[in-house]
């Protein structure tokens, strides 16, 4: 009967009470197990006692949770005021601004008329070894470097230099300099003129330098704690196997690692070199500075190459080629045809050639580096060559594999569905429309064309929308950037209003909405923006906010950093007018001021000498009266098509009246194809 079973609920004295005073049995072994069992059990009061302290340190560990995340709002709410109040200086074209991130420069030492250095100055001979020491005491500068010659101090590296390269030192890094002339002599103090070379790249105690650092520590250098995609990983197998490779990937997803992973893994590991060749200097550039933030710290030895850097990083180039002393170069297929003969010497031969944005091959035949690629790879003996590209039809298809002799290649089919465009084309309130959408507190990035509009455009959201809004552009220092790219991704920063500087190399997946606030400048760059909405697979837009108005804003941007023929011409013309001896000596910028010309800076007049330059028309030089411009008589009809620089800024302009002809015009739908989707041949496989 149910009443005779034993009710685990009730103790054996329990019982004993309630059978009055009648004896039990002496209980079975499985019921002194129980009683056992049920004496260890806590009692309700015991019970209760035992819940409130649960609670209490619930309660303890979420006012500690509670506190640290006060203290991350703090401590972003100092450094977006921090940022906020620097804005200003961010855009200041400091002309050292970037000199800490440069591996080489021109410079003059001061200092040199004091303390008898004069004696030492002056029987110095151009190729000297000069060593850079820090000095940390200096009562005068904090952040002094003196310039040394064995024992000998000469001076000091200028402050505005210091003050850019002293945290480097502090960090760990080295420099060392060698001089490259000795000016004055005579009724004239004697001066030098030094190049100063970036030795080593400052390593933390959290990253493996070069020779230590393992594959994995690659791999999550490029892509953190995130997996390989299997077409990534098909690629990769081809090229282990040593087969010329052809990856056809959409937007956003993965074309970049399968390039940089081996070359780097190739560059640690053996000594291999990677040139990787882009239609555009400026994407060469953003991939430059994404390759160095990521892989400098493992001791990789980037550099980039094309018309448009400057004469120090030029000088650190060209020692790079001659000795050999570079891993990877990010070039545009013209400063490889103008310069083969230079990767051609043993020491910097590549052993990959990377042609990213490959469908070029077949629609920039107009362009003769493009139609010579593949002539190049020959004359380089035959290195391996992984082409990538997100559109290749039949035709292009074609071409790629006829052009770099293609056995193997990957395609991704995917189809990025949770990408919606939105037109708001030609809208009259950009700020308002972007504030509709921020406000609920999803990720967002808005993309400007110029560092001062996206500092304004972020200083107006932060005004009206709150305070998780930072901007992002290549003036703001590299902490502050490294800052800003963890917050984002961690959600603390919810939007951030950048140049196309902001996520090269950041695989974010969960930005929500991307703003076009400006008419991007080519294809490429249009669909790197658009693609980094949606990356984890969620519904994401892409606003594009850009009108014809746009377009005039970016022709004057683009006819300043790439002057036209007519430009070149008159410059021509105007700059020997300034010269009646031949020989000119002022600064760029005087000469735009004196001239005037509608289009035209300091940098376009600097462009446009070193164009002249480059096609015999005149000659650069620098004496004891400082630097000059000495014009040489033209030997025959000039070419312009002979400088690098002329051809580059051809093909930028070329790019972007292309892409207006799509982007201006073209239904959403049509766009978000762009954007969304591979475009391969439908007869072959996906893989071979």
């Amino acid at each position: 009967m149910d009443s005779a079973r034993p009710n685990p609920s009730r103790s054996r004295s329990a019982r004993s009470a309630a059978a009055g005073k009648k004896k039990l049995p002496p209980p079975t072994p499985s019921e002194a197990a129980f009683e056992r069992l049920l004496a260890e059990f806590p009692t309700p009061d015991a019970l209760q006692a035992n819940d409130d302290t649960v609670a209490l340190r619930q309660a303890q560990d979420d006012a500690g949770a509670h506190d640290a995340l006060r203290q991350a709002q703090g401590d972003i709410g100092v450094f977006l005021d921090e940022l906020y109040a620097n804005a200003r200086a961010y855009l200041a074209r400091d002309p050292y601004a970037t000199i800490g991130d440069a591996s080489g420069f021109n410079t003059k030492i001061v200092g040199v008329t004091f303390e008898g250095r004069q004696d030492i100055v002056g029987s110095l001979r151009p190729g000297e070894a000069l060593e850079l020491r820090r000095d940390a005491r200096n009562v005068h500068d904090p952040n002094a470097i003196g310039v040394w010659f064995g024992g000998l101090q000469l001076g000091f590296v200028r402050r505005e230099i210091a003050a850019r390269i002293a945290p480097n030192a502090d960090a760990g890094e080295r420099y060392s300099a060698e001089v490259t002339a000795v000016t004055g002599g005579g009724t004239r103090s004697f001066g030098i003129n030094i190049y100063v070379t970036r030795v080593r790249a400052a390593t933390s105690r959290n990253e493996p330098e070069r020779g230590s650092a393992t594959r994995d520590d690659v791999l999550r250098a490029l892509i953190g704690d995130e997996h390989l995609r299997d077409a990534q990983r098909e690629v990769l197998a081809r090229l282990d196997t040593g087969r010329n490779t052809l990856a056809v990937f959409g937007t956003g997803r993965g074309k970049s690692l399968c390039f940089q992973y081996p070359a780097a893994v190739r560059a640690l590991e053996s000594g291999a070199k990677t040139l990787v060749l882009y239609p555009l200097r400026a994407l060469a550039n953003d991939q430059y500075e994404a390759l160095v933030r990521r892989l400098e710290p493992l001791g990789l030895r980037i550099h980039r190459a094309n018309g448009a850097i400057d004469a120090g990083e030029r000088a650190a180039l060209d020692e790079a080629l001659e000795s050999g002393g570079w891993d990877m170069i990010c070039a545009t297929p013209e400063f490889v045809q103008f310069h083969l003969e230079r990767f051609q010497a043993a020491a910097s031969r590549p052993s990959l050639v990377v042609v990213d944005e490959a469908h070029h091959l077949f629609e920039s035949t107009h362009r003769p580096a493009y139609r010579r690629i593949g002539e190049a790879v020959a004359a380089l003996g035959e290195p391996q060559v992984l082409a990538l590209t997100a559109t290749a039809g039949d035709d292009a298809f074609a071409k790629i594999r006829a052009a770099l002799r293609i056995d193997a290649w990957v395609i991704d089919p995917t189809v990025r569905d949770n990408l919606h465009v939105v037109d708001a084309r030609g809208a009259t309130n950009k700020q308002a429309y972007i504030e509709r959408f921020v406000r609920g507190g999803e990720k967002a990035i808005v993309y400007c064309n110029s560092r001062s509009e996206s500092t304004k455009v972020a200083e107006k959201l932060r005004a009206t929308v709150g305070e998780a809004i930072a901007f992002y552009h290549a003036g703001v220092g590299n902490a502050e950037r490294a800052q800003v790219e963890r917050w984002f991704r961690e959600g603390a920063i919810r939007v951030v209003v950048a140049t196309s500087a902001f996520g090269e190399g950041i695989d974010l997946p969960d930005v929500r909405h991307v703003f076009l606030y400006h008419l991007n400048f080519d294809f490429t760059e249009f669909n790197q923006q658009a693609g980094r909405a949606g990356r984890d697979g969620a519904d994401a837009s892409i606003h594009l906010l850009f009108g014809d108005k746009d377009r005039n804003i970016n022709d004057f941007i683009l006819e300043r950093a790439a002057p036209t023929l007519e430009t070149l011409r008159r410059l021509y013309a105007a700059l020997k007018r300034l010269a009646p001896e031949g020989t000119l000596r002022m600064t760029f910028a005087d000469v735009a001021d004196t001239l005037g010309f509608d289009r035209v800076d300091g940098g376009t007049v600097g462009i446009a000498i070193r164009i002249f330059a480059d096609v015999g028309l005149v000659e650069l030089g620098e004496d004891d009266d400082g630097r000059y411009v000495r014009f040489l008589p033209p030997a025959g009809k000039v070419d312009l098509t002979a400088s690098e620089r002329y051809i580059e800024g051809e093909a930028e302009r070329d790019a972007f009246a292309r892409f207006c002809d799509i982007a201006l015009t073209a239904s959403p739908a049509v766009l978000e194809a762009l954007i969304d989707r591979p475009i391969y041949p439908s007869d072959v496989p996906l893989k071979r």
